[in-house]
């Protein structure tokens, strides 16, 4: 495993303990960013007419994301595929807006910042799942 990996990982095992020092707040966190995530691009639809129906996609997407953001799944060896689903729905949102011509800078910061915490989520449970 080369510097570059070790980093890494010794990056993520620090902000994931230094933002999520347990389990219950760890669910919690997630669950927040997810509900915060879907209630933003809530208000945005709110505030752009023209790009709603991608925007309520969106939030479709970011409420469906809390369905997959459980602990369980460590224990029953799923979380890995949880997380996944849950990276997903960025995706899926990514689609909506482009496919609805929508180009809203604090939605592509949002996503970006969905992808980034869950990618790094992703990446620790794989760690711990093996």
């Amino acid at each position: 495993m080369g510097s570059k990996n070790l980093t890494l990982i010794f990056a993520i095992v620090l902000f994931l303990f230094l933002n999520f020092p347990s389990r219950t707040q760890a669910s919690v966190g997630a669950l927040v960013n997810a509900i915060a995530t879907s209630n933003f691009f809530t208000g945005l639809a709110n505030t752009n007419p023209a790009s709603k129906q991608a925007l309520v996609l969106c939030a479709t997407y970011f409420k469906e994301a809390v369905t997959f953001l459980n602990l369980k799944g460590l224990e029953e060896g799923s979380a890995s595929l949880d997380v996944h689903y849950a990276l997903d729905q960025a995706g899926y949102c990514e689609t909506a807006l482009s496919t609805g011509h929508v180009h809203i800078a604090s939605a592509t910061d949002r996503i970006q910042k969905w992808k980034s915490v869950f990618s790094a989520a992703y990446a620790a449970v794989i760690t711990l799942e093996n």
